[in-house]
């Protein structure tokens, strides 16, 4: 008996070790490196945004989570992301979107999970890339690059790769 006992608290030790360690998700501010001549402006429905005087932007949203999001946004793909934007696109333009792909990725963004996709989007006559990256903690906090002409994509490439998240 004593022995089944050792046992048992010797797994019960085990288990926790199992999960990984918890990561703190709680974000509280962010930097965002932005190229020379972008300025701050007003954008309902974004917390930052930042534009450029040929249209290119950069903005920034954080949103509350909802129940089974940690689920979810493990399994997000290009090919989920390219359906939904689409939608999205053709549902507030009333134009369907020709979308394609650049690259999609997985890698962490400080730490966290997040994804990071790159796509050209053609939509009645006009044509922009858009980089979006998102990221799940605390809240999703997504960092949307615009660019309207074709001669940002790189320096929005090397931003996002150094978007900072200060985690408390």
């Amino acid at each position: 008996m004593k022995k089944c006992l050792v046992f048992l608290f010797a797994l019960v030790m085990l288990l926790p070790a199992g999960c990984g360690k918890k990561v703190n998700d709680h974000v509280t501010g962010y930097n965002v490196d932005l190229p020379e001549g972008f300025e701050e402006t007003e954008m309902e429905g974004v917390k930052e945004c930042w534009y450029t005087e040929d249209g290119s932007n950069i903005n920034t949203t954080v949103t509350e989570k909802e129940s089974g999001a940690d689920a979810a946004f493990k399994i997000i793909t290009a090919d989920l992301t390219r359906e939904t934007l689409a939608e999205m696109f053709e549902s507030t333009f009333g134009v369907e979107p020709t979308i394609t792909d650049r690259f999609f990725s997985k890698d962490d963004v400080c730490g966290l999970p997040a994804y990071q996709y790159c796509y050209d989007v053609e939509l009645d006559g006009v044509t922009m890339t858009q980089l979006l990256v998102t990221v799940n903690a605390d809240k999703l906090y997504a960092f949307t690059y615009t660019d309207m002409t074709g001669d940002w994509i790189d320096e929005f490439q090397e931003s996002a790769k150094n978007i900072e998240l200060i985690i408390e």
